[in-house]
């Protein structure tokens, strides 16, 4: 495995690009990646790189001095061959430093027209299998469950807010509590939001390293007072002017995290003064988390899952469920720097939580009685001192107490689900499903055609091309039509009837008999499964009808990408989207227009541009509407699948 380059705090980052002189700033910003280009080597704690005659000498993981980055140069440390060196480093506090964040699941893009909210921690996102936003969590690269806490939340969910999830009903979440934000805080919220504004107003083909070293001060100001979601939305927006012009770089990637950081910093206090809702702990992002002991816990295992980051991160988690007062889904998890290897060995080893033996494969498919347990409010378990654990009995699937989780209708279960996944940071388990399905056919690529209980038609598939393993099952499981399977899941929302599997219960294959009948599909290898080949073509179906939207999608990340002169004239759009009954894009794109083109006269006459913060609140509103109204279109999709609509919120 390549030895991951060190990190450098945002600040400091910025500090070396403000001093610049502006000609190696112009330099630099013609060719933000030159330094990938050169020699890189490494001698214990010791970075040097080869840039000609010249060497740039990096010491220690983490840069948090400017004595820690030296060139031989004689402009040091405002020279070329210093700043394209540390350009390149990812900033201390980005996803992966201290491990992926909640959910761990391997990194989803977040889809074109939504605000990048973390769905991998307080970071830019995800979900899925981690490292979303998710996003920075701060762990320090410690096992999941015994990081350290900053940030205070209640951990659980009330007895009655548990059993009222488990019927369906709207529950009250710790993370949607409302967060006390101080004048520190606002006046972070209020410098981001000039960042970001001025970075819109401009367009990432034209920001530069000026533009970037803003928002860098922006996310160290951020760090400081403790706001680790915005922090983490800086860093990523500030990436976009040094990738712009690589194969890096995506677009609708950008796109949604610049709205994410508008966003952030909005309902923070940054922006213009108006109406705003009361920021909460999914705002403020999760830091360090904090946990608190819940008592005694009954753990029935579910399943686990393999997680690896693009970020060098790679583990196992294992979800469980507790019954007593009230369904709770819970996360014991082991992720830590390595990479695939580890993932099979954390498996297999022993779990570091209340002294137990068990492994996770075995906790998987068994219980656990759990004393003087500590929790955090997005559903990890600490595994600290005071806790202790003894191996109990597990349950089968079908039987009670746990064959509730499959009785609640699928269309709401798949809705709830979406909404979880399209929100800032969600507690875990909010983002699964829980399914009776039929083996019905054939599966290429990696996926498995099925029917659910409801007679609807779904596809089981694998999280990204590099879930091989689990194609390779879902080939193996495909061969068995008419099989029987009940399975916990996740969906995938911008594919209508594409279920991504944790594990499934298949009593009609011949496996092992410790499995009890369980297959984690991203850690076991089913019989016969070897001779599959997941990497046959498999036609993907598109999401739902675009009824319009894709157009303004579009006019969005065009402004994004090329700034307020990127914006369209004329009536035609808004009177497409008229043409589609879509009254309400065509009035927030209206307002986008307007705002772009807007002049103002000086006192001299003069036609200037007036400051960015109106172009900036009409395009967050107009990508608000957008995420809202793709979500929607998505749940619709969804429910006409699965078979019939969710039930209302009460």
């Amino acid at each position: 495995m390549t030895a991951e380059r060190p990190r450098i705090e945002p600040g400091l980052l910025a500090e070396l690009l403000e001093a610049a002189p502006g000609r190696v700033r112009r330099k630099l910003d013609a060719a933000p990646r030159a330094a990938e280009g050169w020699d890189w080597s490494l001698d214990g704690p010791v970075w040097t790189v080869g840039a000609g005659n010249e060497t740039v000498t990096l010491t220690g993981p983490r840069i948090t001095e400017s004595s820690q980055a030296v060139c031989t140069c004689l402009l040091s440390p405002r020279c070329l061959h210093l700043l394209s060196v540390v350009g390149l480093l990812a900033p201390t506090g980005e996803d992966g430093e201290d491990g992926p964040g909640p959910g761990a699941e391997p990194h989803r893009p977040v889809p074109p027209g939504e605000p990048a909210g973390d769905r991998t921690a307080g970071a830019v996102p995800p979900q899925g299998g981690e490292p979303g936003p998710p996003a920075p969590s701060g762990r320090g690269g410690r096992p999941e469950g015994t990081d350290g806490a900053a940030v205070p939340a209640s951990a659980g969910r009330s007895g009655a807010a548990e059993t009222a999830r488990a019927s369906g009903d709207p529950v009250a979440d710790p993370l949607t509590a409302p967060a006390g934000v101080d004048g520190d805080a606002r006046a972070a919220a209020a410098l981001a939001w000039a960042a970001g504004a001025r970075t819109l107003a401009a367009g990432v083909r034209a920001a530069g390293s000026s533009q970037r070293s803003e928002l860098l001060r922006a996310a160290a100001t951020a760090r400081a007072a403790r706001l680790p979601r915005l922090a983490a939305a800086c860093t990523a927006v500030a990436a976009g002017p040094r990738d712009h012009a690589t194969p890096a770089f995506a677009l609708a990637e950008y796109t949604a995290a610049l709205a994410g950081l508008l966003d952030t910093s909005w309902r923070l206090g940054g922006g213009p003064e108006g109406p705003r809702p009361e920021p909460t702990l999914a705002d403020v992002g999760i830091g360090r988390r904090s946990y608190t002991e819940v008592g005694s816990l009954r753990l029935y295992g579910l399943g686990c899952e393999r997680v690896v980051t693009a970020s060098g991160y790679a583990g196992v988690v294992t979800h469980a469920v507790s019954l007593a007062g009230g369904t709770r889904l819970w996360r014991i998890g082991d992720v830590a720097p390595g990479g695939p290897d580890r993932a099979a060995a954390v498996y297999g080893a022993g779990i570091a939580f209340g002294g137990s033996a068990l492994s996770h494969r075995d906790l998987g498919r068994s219980g656990m009685v759990a004393q003087r347990v500590a929790a955090s409010a997005d559903g990890r378990l600490s595994g600290g001192s005071a806790t202790t654990a003894a191996v109990s009995a597990g349950c089968a699937w079908d039987e009670e107490p746990l064959a509730v989780l499959w009785g609640r209708p699928l269309a709401d279960q798949v809705a709830a689900a979406v909404a979880a996944q399209a929100a800032p940071v969600h507690r875990t388990g909010d983002d699964l499903v829980f399914a009776d399905l039929t083996v019905t056919g054939e599966a290429e690529g990696g996926t498995a055609v099925v029917e659910a209980a409801t007679g609807a038609p779904l596809v089981l598939g694998p999280d990204g091309a590099q879930d091989l393993l689990r194609a390779r099952n879902l080939l193996r499981l495909a061969a068995e039509p008419g099989l029987a399977l009940r399975a916990v899941a996740r969906p995938v929302p911008e594919r209508p009837g594409f279920l991504v599997p944790v594990a499934v219960h298949a009593p009609g294959l011949p496996l092992p008999a410790a499995w009890k009948g369980r297959v984690n599909l991203s850690l076991d290898t089913l019989p016969s499964a070897g001779s599959a080949d997941p990497t046959r073509s498999r036609p993907t179906e598109p999401p739902g009808a675009d009824p319009g939207l894709g157009a303004l999608t579009r006019v969005l990340a065009r402004i994004a990408e090329a700034g307020r002169e990127a914006a369209p004239d004329g009536s035609a759009l808004p009177a497409r989207l008229r043409g589609h009954h879509l009254p309400t894009a065509a009035d927030v794109l209206g307002e986008v227009v307007g705002a772009a083109r807007e002049r103002r006269r000086t006192a001299t006459g003069e036609s200037v541009v007036p400051p960015p913060d109106r172009l900036a609140r009409a395009w967050l509103a107009a990508t608000t509407y957008l995420g809202a109204a793709h979500r929607h279109l998505r749940v619709l999709a969804w429910a006409e699948r699965v078979g019939g609509p969710p039930r209302p919120a009460a």
